[in-house]
């Protein structure tokens, strides 16, 4: 990307620069937000450029990637499924004040579904960067789960998101395998403040997605949409829990917080579990302003394209089940057997035949677990965890116990989709498998001689997943609900709202890992306009300060 010193139209020979800006090899890309263009340049243009008296910079058109974790689809129930988050942000509290009515809510991303029966009513239109021309419609998944979130409309189907009388954009910056440049990001500002400037309203950027990498250009759009009263909300990233704290160019897997979220102004936030732990992926530093759900979050998926796993014990409720990568679609229903941790036929029992496997998460790989349960002559294999993590786990892949790739037989850099499907375990006949949480595992594990339904189905319209990219959307939802209560206010009064009533969490007052905490909707919009409440109020002001570095426990 060019930066120039003067404002105006452009002319490519005027900067000695010899090619049609319409060459699509060019992907030449003009800015009004920014006094700038993007194009694909040779290294000896590049160098004429750095001596030009009319060019400010010269940098490189950085990466953007989505961040969320390996995607767990799950449909829901024919009746309306209220997912986690929207109690924990106490969602409901808040539609006293429109569900987000009037509100534009812009989801910078893949795109969006919007023929999805819980967003088409919503979806008010959009821009492709990435195929000029086309519609923004979503080819990966992930910006049609974060619209969900946002604001999966309240039609007793489906799931509800967090505002869903809210007004859906979709800007498509990143491709089907979930990346895009920088500059994709830059033009999806500019399109949002001419909308702003052209409709009027309040505007919010949703925005699930980053790198390591600042850019000069990106940097001023966001100061400019910003300035334009603009409300943007940012994923703060994910990182490797793995790897070195560091943060290299190009790096998605590091600790500090990502760009845009570390941008001055943005609304960075972290992601949460159900428990309001800190997830082990949520990239964390003082830029990070807010936490919110961010673990196995249901949410809108396009149409057709998800599966789905829920595990009911005999008398009880049916809990989440994220089916590992591999597992055939069926339901198998019967006892099951504790078998520890699976990985030696001593582990199962002689009982365990025609039954379900119950096996602990560690030292073994879910292949070798399930594969061994096969032997053994189970219906069905359970994984329960032996953490906290999200669980993003595969059969056909040579993952370890920790649930990441085999850095011994597949390399280092190896991702879960690399290493490697194997074409005699993608024809392996394996039994149902499918992995729990460590708390509805140690629950199984006293209860041995219970029934079991574990239910997987194929092609359908909702999935789980989990990421930084989760938690996002959950704040812009809860703006979008604040500022239909108080639409007079300006972007940074609510921006103000929400971080003020944040429930604390971790270190007393904001840390580097929770930020000032839990968002509240309800609290939030007391504070920003009481007289929508029917008891008014307003919120205790909270503790201040940041303890630098501190992780928060």
């Amino acid at each position: 990307m060019v930066g120039l010193k003067h404002s105006g139209p452009l002319s490519v020979k005027s900067l000695a620069l010899n090619f049609d800006p319409a060459e699509p090899s060019r992907n030449f890309k003009q800015f009004t937000l920014v006094n700038a263009f993007a194009a694909n340049l040779t290294a000896e243009e590049i160098a004429e450029l750095r001596k030009s008296p009319s060019v400010l910079y010269v940098e490189e058109d950085a990466t953007r990637h989505a961040f969320q974790l390996e995607v767990t689809p799950k449909a829901a129930p024919l009746a309306q499924l209220t997912p986690y988050g929207i109690d924990l942000v106490r969602a409901k509290q808040a539609w006293v004040g429109g569900k987000g009515a009037n509100m534009n809510v812009v989801v910078v991303d893949t795109g969006i579904d919007f023929r999805h029966p819980d967003l088409a009513a919503l979806y008010a239109g959009g821009l492709n960067t990435v195929t000029e021309g086309s519609a923004p419609m979503d080819d990966n998944g992930h910006g049609t789960h974060c619209a969900g979130t946002i604001a999966a409309i309240d039609n007793e189907s489906g799931v509800v998101g967090v505002a869903p009388n809210a007004r859906l954009w979709a800007v498509k910056v990143l491709d089907s395998s979930g990346s895009g440049k920088s500059s994709n990001v830059v033009k999806a500002l500019n399109y949002v403040v001419d909308q702003k400037a052209a409709l009027g309203g309040n505007w919010i950027v949703s925005l699930s997605l980053g790198s390591c990498t600042p850019t000069t250009t990106e940097r001023i759009a966001f100061e400019k949409a910003i300035t334009a009263g603009v409300l943007v909300v940012a994923a703060s990233g994910n990182h490797d829990p793995s790897s070195a704290d560091v943060c290299e160019p190009g790096n998605n897997n590091a600790y500090a917080v990502s760009y845009p979220a570390a941008y001055t102004g943005v609304l960075a936030v972290g992601a949460l579990d159900s428990n309001k732990n800190i997830a082990s992926f949520s990239n964390f530093g003082p830029e990070v302003a807010v936490a919110a759900p961010g673990v196995q979050v249901l949410s809108t998926f396009p149409l057709g394209t998800g599966n789905w796993s829920v595990m009911t014990p005999a008398g009880g409720t049916a809990v989440l089940a994220p089916p590992v990568r591999g597992t055939p679609a069926k339901d198998v229903t019967g006892p099951y057997v504790f078998c520890g941790l699976g990985g030696a036929a001593s582990d199962f029992p002689a009982a365990v035949n025609g039954k379900i496997a119950l096996i602990k998460r560690g030292s073994f790989t879910f292949h070798d677990k399930a594969a061994n349960a096969k032997k053994a002559g189970a219906t069905a294999v359970i994984i329960y965890n032996n953490d906290t993590s999200a669980i993003n786990w595969t059969l056909i892949g040579l993952v370890d116990s920790t649930g990441k790739p085999n850095a011994t037989l597949c390399g280092s850099s190896a991702t879960i989709d690399q290493c490697h499907d194997d074409p005699a375990d993608l024809a392996f006949d394996w039994p149902l498998t499918v992995g729990i949480s460590l708390a509805e595992g140690e629950k199984l594990v006293t209860t041995p001689k219970d029934t079991i339904s574990i239910n997987n189905r194929a092609n359908d319209d909702y999935a789980i997943e989990s990421g930084t990219s989760m938690a996002c959307p959950h704040v812009a939802g809860v703006a979008a609900a604040v500022w239909s209560m108080a639409p007079g206010a300006t972007a940074q009064a609510v921006k103000t709202a929400i971080t003020t009533t944040a429930h604390d969490l971790g270190d007393v007052g904001p840390d580097n890992l929770f930020g000032a905490g839990l968002v509240d909707a309800e609290a939030a919009g007391k504070l920003l306009a009481p007289g929508a409440f029917s008891n008014g109020g307003t919120p205790a002001p909270k503790p201040t300060g940041r303890v630098p570095g501190r992780r928060g426990h």
